[in-house]
């Protein structure tokens, strides 16, 4: 079958339509692809910049009762075993079943009784022990993002100790 030059024109106005739509959509993909990078970047730096940041997630630190013991020479004020255990308790029974709502006040309320971060490593702790779960994992799985937010604004205006 012989291709008269109408066709030929034809499939060759195609093939560069498509060439050309091929392309401009290559090109919006790719500024879409830099939009939603940008976009990503943005949420994770609100997300790391969370009431505190890493100064705040310091203080859920298992270890970090044991180093701020270590680098003061004076007494640190700690909380007693108990009184730990208690506050981890409080924080578990405000969390509740999935298809109930959180007592999220129960547990600022608890974030708000603490004086500094070191009682907060002491309440990690204790709740590390009687629960097995870590607590700083436990809150961002179960509360939202503005809700810990909240919780780490509370723990960032806390000192890093209190002495004696």
């Amino acid at each position: 079958m012989r291709l008269t030059k109408v066709h030929k024109v034809g499939i060759a106005s195609v093939f560069g339509v498509l060439v050309v739509a091929i392309g401009y959509a290559s090109v919006r993909a790719k500024k879409r692809d830099k939009r939603y990078t940008l976009f990503l970047q943005a949420i994770s730096n609100a997300i790391a910049d969370i009431g505190g940041g890493l100064d705040s997630t310091k203080a859920f630190d298992l270890q970090y009762k044991a180093r701020v013991l270590q680098s003061v020479s004076q007494t640190v004020i700690t909380l007693k075993k108990q009184t730990a255990i208690g506050y981890a308790y409080q924080i578990n029974s405000a969390l509740t079943p999935w298809y109930l709502n959180d007592d999220e006040e129960k547990i600022y309320g608890v974030f708000r009784s603490l004086k500094d971060k070191v009682q907060v490593s002491q309440l990690a702790s204790a709740y590390q022990e009687e629960y097995g779960n870590n607590l700083i994992d436990v809150l961002k799985d179960r509360l939202s993002t503005s809700e810990i937010k909240i919780v780490m604004g509370i723990v960032a205006k806390l000192p890093p100790y209190r002495t004696l």
